[in-house]
């Protein structure tokens, strides 16, 4: 037997024995592309008590033609807050890790150790540790995300049928609409405070120039009086000396007269 016919083989046993086992249902399912038994499509229910309760996660699982001799790639492509969407997971039962791999794990052991691993903590590639907030958040718009996927509608008929009769569509795009509703408040709001300040700057800015208009002109009138002053001082000085020289003539002229009639005096004493 072939490798290629003896994956196929068994990746069809897989599949028959994940239809046939019931208590799987409200865990996970999974199946192949109809055109290509290599390529998987899984969906995981978020397990109660978890950040993930009411999610529906759907991702793939790519098989090499060695399998079950080789490990798979796994990837989950939901937003989980978990996994990176679209990556390859690095977990033991992946292709990161073909050294402990073992043939005799199934497509079932694969997806329930990746659901063990997406309810720890554990670190790897193609992992994430988003906030419980974010988490259950991605959680509540699991469904709406997988609806916009075509693959995912074409080959779970039936979780679509049911997610659609419970009206839980309507409450997850209520809570869409409610995210983008309160982002356009913030950007409401940015526009006010964007808007209030402008007119704050616009009023700081007339009432500066008001102010500096105000004290250039104070302080204009201030230098002028401070060049005047000089001026003024000079004049009162000029006026002063002017006064202080009248006087001293004043002073002379007496002197002189005085002296005059002094002699005069003298001269009629003598010679009377």
């Amino acid at each position: 037997m072939s490798k290629h016919s003896m994956c196929v083989n068994r990746l069809q046993k897989e599949y028959l024995a994940i239809e046939r086992n019931k208590d799987i249902k409200n865990v996970f399912t999974a199946k192949p592309l109809p055109t290509n038994i290599l390529e998987w499509h899984y969906v995981i229910f978020g397990p109660k008590d978890t950040p993930y309760e009411s999610g529906v996660y759907h991702g793939q699982i790519i098989f090499p033609l060695e399998y079950p001799h080789k490990p798979p790639s796994i990837l989950m492509t939901t937003p989980s807050g978990r996994f990176i969407c679209n990556s390859r997971i690095c977990v033991s039962m992946s292709d990161f890790h073909q050294e402990s791999w073992s043939p005799s794990w199934s497509t079932q052991t694969i997806i329930m150790g990746l659901l063990s691993f997406m309810t720890e903590e554990s670190t790897g590639f193609g992992s994430m540790t988003k906030s419980k907030q974010i988490r259950q958040q991605y959680a509540a718009a699991s469904m709406p995300f997988n609806l916009k996927n075509p693959i995912f509608v074409k080959l779970f008929p039936d979780i679509v049928a049911s997610y659609k009769k419970t009206g839980e569509a309507s409450s997850s795009s209520t809570i869409i609409d409610d995210e983008e509703e309160s982002n356009n408040s913030k950007n409401n709001n940015t526009g006010e405070t964007i808007a209030n300040t402008s007119t704050n700057t616009s009023t700081n800015t007339s009432t500066n120039t008001s102010t500096n208009t105000s004290t250039t002109t104070t302080t204009t009138t201030s230098t002028n009086n401070l060049r005047q002053n000089p001026i003024k001082q000079i004049n009162n000085n000029k006026a002063l000396n002017n006064n202080t020289k009248k006087n001293s003539n004043d002073m002379v002229s007496i002197i002189f007269l005085s002296t005059i009639l002094v002699i005069l005096s003298v001269v009629f004493y003598k010679y009377m």
